[in-house]
């Protein structure tokens, strides 16, 4: 042993790195990273995606469940959607019980809403606004024939 304390056999050898290590080291570093796979959306998450959207006029068919006049908003059980340009034709089930939320077109439509009773089947085209609120273009009772043009 030397004076300072140091072993012989180790004299210089702090912040040394022996070669081995220094590779082993380089090659984690620059080691590119696995990529990570793309996962497919859920059939479910693009099903309800898909049936959610009413950036376009979306025609949907159900009873009224609820009006809330304060809101205003019509509740109701939501049994058909057709993405059908003409309403015509296209109309699929919404499975389960599903219930939808759409609003009047404006003050004026309110009047025509206060006429429908729980349970009446009605048929309206909506659409999105600005705020992301399903407005509503048309509507009818399934009981009348459809006007032309909607």
């Amino acid at each position: 042993m030397r004076k300072n304390g140091k072993s012989e056999g180790h004299a210089g050898s702090e912040g040394h790195v022996g070669p081995p290590l220094l590779i082993l080291v380089l090659l984690v570093v620059l080691t590119p990273a696995p990529a990570i796979a793309q996962t497919e959306p859920h059939p479910l998450d693009t099903f309800l995606t898909d049936i959610l959207n009413f950036t376009k006029p979306t025609g949907i068919r159900g009873t009224v469940q609820y009006i809330d006049f304060d809101g205003p908003v019509l509740w109701l059980n939501w049994h058909q959607r057709s993405g059908d340009p003409s309403f015509e034709m296209g109309w699929h089930p919404v499975p389960g019980e599903a219930m939808l939320a759409v609003h009047p077109h404006d003050l004026d439509s309110i009047v025509d809403l206060r006429t429908l009773r729980k349970g009446t089947a009605v048929e309206l085209i909506i659409q999105l606004d600005s705020d992301g609120k399903r407005r509503i273009l048309s509507f009818r009772r399934m009981s009348e024939p459809r006007d032309v043009p909607l």
